[in-house]
């Protein structure tokens, strides 16, 4: 599907992504069976195949309506958008969850989807007329050839895979595991950190939204933030009081939110145009592969390794690896 990403109108593909995954939820809903395992993993299945659609399609269209200037402040309200409904969409579904039943929770996603529906049918066509029809095959490798040869784009990639490896995937999924070791209220102090670190994404996506941000030295702005994040994490690896914790996953929230905000920054400077909704689309799998890789490895490496020695290695794998990517960069 990423072949047609720059060929269809943009707003024809969002609107398709939504309508579909309204489809699949308002099936959720009028099977009344929305605890069934296999018409769970059906639905999830089939929300995996047209999800991914949204975003490309989404960006290209942006990058048209507004300057590069303004993407900084576009990047950083979307940025707010994402981590705001982290928090609120699932207090909402365990309040409705709670007090009514599952298929209430279904019907109010229904009900969303059905705006988001309504307003993307208000948003302009794209001022840039689509590519011209090619074969799926043939597009495929011309994007590849196009990402293959930007420095840009394979630096911001580069980056984007080692940050998720080493603390996406590998520090976040076992945070539980993390706290259990510092003694009781684990549960609590999880739940604590969390809240913490998106509140830290939070607030900085918000002050991002009201300042300009420069793209010049874009990378090593970029770099230096993974650079900040990987300090950050070797002093939790060493840290055992939750307060002490607390303010660093709340600079760690700021720092995400500012990698976030200047890598999409960064793709999109770096991509051609014409192609934009590919190089996403290559940003998504990239996104998703280095994550999982990440979970799996250190499910791997704890065998043999404690939680606090899996984050202090992270950490200092995600230090060398960013010196290392600076340095070329000079």
């Amino acid at each position: 599907m990423g072949s047609y990403i720059d060929r269809i109108q943009s707003r024809r593909l969002m609107i398709g992504s939504e309508s579909a995954r309204l489809l699949i939820i308002l099936a959720l809903v009028i099977s009344g069976d929305s605890r069934s395992s296999a018409l769970i993993v059906l639905c999830a299945t089939s929300l995996g195949f047209v999800e991914p659609i949204f975003h490309p399609a989404e960006v290209r269209l942006l990058t048209e309506l507004f300057t590069e200037a303004e993407m900084t402040r576009v990047n950083a309200i979307l940025e707010l958008s994402d981590q705001s409904m982290t928090i609120v969409g699932p207090i909402s579904a365990t309040l409705l969850m709670s007090f009514l039943n599952s298929q209430a929770s279904l019907l109010m996603l229904a009900i969303v989807l059905t705006v988001s529906v309504l307003v993307t049918l208000q948003m302009p066509p794209n001022k840039v007329a689509p590519l011209p029809s090619q074969s799926g095959l043939k597009a495929v490798n011309q994007a590849l050839n196009t990402f293959r040869h930007s420095h840009k784009l394979l630096q911001s990639a580069g980056l984007m895979f080692v940050l998720n490896v080493f603390f996406v995937g590998a520090v976040m999924p076992v945070l539980l595991k993390f706290v259990q070791s510092l003694g009781s209220h684990a549960e609590f102090n999880y739940t604590f950190l969390t809240v913490i670190q998106a509140v830290g994404l939070i607030l900085m996506a918000t002050w991002l939204t009201q300042h300009k941000m420069h793209v010049q030295n874009l990378l090593n702005r970029n770099l230096l933030t993974v650079l900040a994040i990987a300090v950050l994490l070797l002093f939790v690896s060493l840290s055992t009081q939750i307060n002490t914790l607390a303010l660093l996953f709340l600079l760690i929230g700021s720092f995400s939110a500012i990698f976030d905000v200047e890598n999409n920054l960064l793709f999109q400077t770096a991509s051609p145009h014409a192609e934009i909704g590919r190089m996403y689309v290559f940003k998504g799998l990239i996104n998703v592969g280095s994550i999982t890789f990440g979970t799996l490895l250190s499910g791997f490496v704890l065998h043999w390794l404690s939680v606090q020695q899996l984050y202090s290695s992270c950490a200092i794998l995600l230090i060398i690896s960013s010196l290392m990517m600076l340095h070329r960069t000079d």
